[in-house]
């Protein structure tokens, strides 16, 4: 039967099929090319304000759980020399360790950020300085270099998951 006003070509199932998965496609294609992206330059300056701020906050001794709050419960921390540690607790343990050690202090100067075009990923490196007490407890300052790898989190803040660091002139 035909419909009324269509010709046979108009009214073929496969015609019509393939017209339907032509504006589908043509639909998804809109779609994707909507789809919001992220202002790089805007994303590198909140990434760097972030390790700026959490740089800040690790400077003057900050509350311990403030400073494991920049990393992600999931995170890495890799040191010269050490074992690498992985999530909150083997972090937090880290950070309070280190406040027990007289003489302590580490510091660090972000040079440089790296967004993806998304937003949501990241790195930042730069120098750090790292005092501490020898086995005679005379205090020596290593400098080095750092890269941490960033995400945002679904609430839109940074969080670092992998902190990497070694010595070496910067």
């Amino acid at each position: 039967m035909a419909l009324p006003g269509r010709s046979g070509a108009d009214q073929n199932p496969w015609h019509m099929s393939r017209l339907l998965r032509v504006i589908a496609a043509g639909s998804l294609l809109l779609l994707a090319g909507c789809r919001t992206r992220a202002d790089p330059a805007a994303a590198t300056r909140d990434l760097l304000q972030t390790d700026r701020a959490w740089a800040a906050l690790a400077d003057t001794n900050g509350p311990v759980d403030s400073v494991v709050a920049y990393w992600t419960s999931d995170a890495r921390v890799i040191l010269t020399g050490q074992p690498v540690l992985v999530g909150t607790d083997a972090i937090r343990e880290m950070v309070a360790g280190t406040r027990a050690i007289p003489g302590f202090h580490i510091s660090w100067v972000p040079d440089s950020a790296v967004v993806s075009p998304s937003g949501d990923f990241g790195y930042t490196y730069g120098t750090n300085r790292i005092t501490a007490p020898d086995s005679t407890g005379a205090l020596h300052t290593a400098e080095g270099r750092y890269i941490t790898i960033w995400r945002k989190e679904a609430g839109g803040a940074w969080r670092c998951s992998v902190d990497i660091s070694n010595e070496g002139p910067g």
